[in-house]
């Protein structure tokens, strides 16, 4: 978000990358320094004008653009402080302030600033966006759906901060007809007219032939979803598939540079807009588009939205229809989706795997189980590691219940800074009667160190009514069995899915009752869950969760479907 509107308040006249630069240091050349991802040259033009002109905060802006490219979140908070300061309380100044401090985990600065913005331009798209996503940061999401609602029915064409409503009431679980009257209604304004502007496909309709298939995703890089592509990708069929990849990634690192080594082609796509890449998917004539983000951050509908494939699905990145008439297809599976039962949550006909969504592949540096934590330490603990944004009072209520019930136990709740929202969250759990002392609240942490709080949980708790995905899968190759809660709802059927593909559905509980006689009758017996801890990663490996060639196979399956659907469409046109 901050980095377009770095772009919106530098206007669309910056030189692109490689022209010759001026005989001055200036903030278009410097622009385009950034662009060709020279942050080092970027930095020392913008230098240049700052040394030229100190009061001028543009340069502060674009340096501040510059820390977040790096991943730098809280020297790009200071740079826009910076900037701010320089100019004084200006909307784009403010707004870029206020993202600033939100990425830097600064919530309540983000809500001020965000509040100054508004208190300029009460109708102010970017400013209400920001507003609403600060207040998620603090698990205040009544007050964020408030907000949320209010900036859709007011400007219903501020395409990203509608997807971050929608996605929040996927969270939240809501009514799964009304999600899906929410997701149409996004279409209707944002994608539907885009279709007329989609050129006719010319591909070749021929059901056997070699076909080009492109992923579009925002998250190539050291993101939960990579889990999931990377083995995909290793294991395509080249004599069957060409693979392309268009990247809208922006912080590119290590696994980035991995997955682009295993397409056919890449493109990186971050600076075109969707017009563009839709052009460029045509050129490359791709016959079947795959989008892996949904409504999520960077996402690309606007592309699927012109109809730039002859075939367009879904796949993996969203637990929820897009609502777009333009994406013919959402991979899923029969436990994910029932058939019958869950065909009407969607605007995509659904293509079902036969054994699971997910093919897993974990990171080589994730450390071995060890041994079963309660061994040393006396007593059972257990963790939920999902986003703090997955958690819901119900689900705290029922987790209270189960500390309350089970004596010397205590629980892990991770990603939750300090700050109000762990405040607000701490004494949502004291409401229920659970002391302090049970429970231990665990800020965001590197990968490494988060992977490595598996080693002091013994029992991980799934949250409700979103399920985790990848965190499922990175809990049991760590050795620590997952009771989860199942709903009627693709989101709060993803463990129900892992877990029975890996051959323990017995950790499923279908009532709230259920899930505390699971939970009971395992804290109960530490030779069962030392044993499942030991035996884990040997279960897990020949399983399809971890079969890469057998998934990939299955997925090509349904990819051949769905081309021969379209080509029997053609011959009969």
């Amino acid at each position: 978000m901050l980095k377009r509107l770095i772009r919106h308040l530098m206007g669309s006249g910056e030189p692109a990358p490689g022209v010759a630069p001026e005989p001055e240091p200036s903030l278009p050349q410097a622009l385009a320094l950034m662009r060709s991802r020279d942050y080092a040259g970027a930095e020392q033009v913008c230098e240049g004008v700052i040394a030229r002109d100190a009061a001028a905060p543009g340069p502060w802006e674009l340096l501040g653009a510059i820390a977040f490219e790096r991943g730098e979140k809280e020297l790009a908070r200071e740079r826009f402080e910076t900037a701010l300061g320089l100019s004084g309380d200006r909307l784009q100044a403010l707004c870029n302030a206020a993202e600033a401090n939100r990425q830097a985990g600064c919530h309540a600065r983000a809500l001020e600033l965000s509040a100054r913005a508004l208190a300029l331009d009460p109708g102010h798209g970017p400013a209400m966006h920001i507003q609403g996503l600060a207040l998620q940061s603090c698990w205040r999401m009544d007050e964020a759906l408030a907000v949320y609602r209010r900036l859709v029915q007011q400007q219903p064409d501020v395409s990203r901060a509608y997807a971050s409503y929608l996605f929040l009431l996927v969270l939240l679980g809501e009514d799964p007809l009304a999600v899906r009257a929410a997701h149409c209604r996004w279409a209707e304004v944002n994608a539907e007219p885009l279709r007329e502007r989609g050129a006719a496909c010319a591909n070749t309709p021929d059901p056997l032939r070699r076909l080009r298939i492109g992923y579009v995703s925002a998250d190539f890089r050291e993101h939960a979803a990579s889990s999931f592509i990377e083995p995909i990708l290793a294991a395509h069929d080249p004599a069957g598939f060409e693979t392309y990849c268009y990247s809208s990634t922006e912080s590119i690192d290590a696994t980035t540079a991995q997955l682009r080594a295993l397409a056919t082609c890449w493109r990186d796509v971050r600076w075109q807009d969707d017009e563009a890449v839709a052009g460029m998917v045509r050129s490359d004539a791709i016959d079947i588009l795959i989008d892996l983000s949904g409504h999520t951050s960077g996402n690309r509908l606007g592309v699927f939205a012109r109809k730039s494939a002859p075939v367009q699905l879904t796949y993996l990145g969203y637990p929820a229809t897009t609502g777009m008439s333009a994406m013919d297809y959402r991979v899923s599976d029969a436990l994910l989706d029932p058939p019958g039962a869950a065909d009407g949550y969607y605007t995509e006909t659904l293509l079902r795997l036969p054994h699971s969504l997910w093919c897993f592949r974990p990171s080589a540096s994730m450390p071995e189980p060890g041994p079963l934590p309660a061994l040393r330490s006396g007593q059972v603990t257990f963790g939920s590691l999902n986003s703090m944004l997955k958690l819901t009072p119900q689900m705290i209520a029922l987790w209270s219940r189960l500390l309350l019930s089970i004596p010397q136990t205590r629980l892990v709740v991770a990603t939750v800074a300090a700050g109000e929202a762990r405040e607000r969250i701490a004494a949502e759990f004291a409401r229920h009667g659970v002391p302090a002392e049970a429970l231990s609240i665990r800020a965001p942490l590197a990968r490494e160190q988060f992977w490595s709080l598996y080693r002091e949980i013994d029992i991980a708790l799934d949250t409700y009514p979103c399920n985790g995905g990848a965190t499922t899968c990175e809990a049991l190759w760590s050795g620590v069995p997952v009771l989860s809660l199942a709903g009627a709802l693709f989101q709060s059927r993803a463990g129900l899915s892992l877990l029975s593909v890996i051959g323990l559905p017995q950790l499923v509980a279908h009532s709230e009752e259920d899930y505390l006689r699971i939970a009971r009758e395992l804290a109960s017996d530490l030779e069962q869950l030392s044993q499942l801890r030991q035996g884990m990663r040997e279960r897990m490996r020949p399983s399809p969760l971890m079969d890469a060639q057998r998934f990939t196979r299955d997925l090509e399956a349904l990819y051949r479907q769905a081309w021969r659907n379209w080509c029997g469409q053609v011959r009969h046109a």
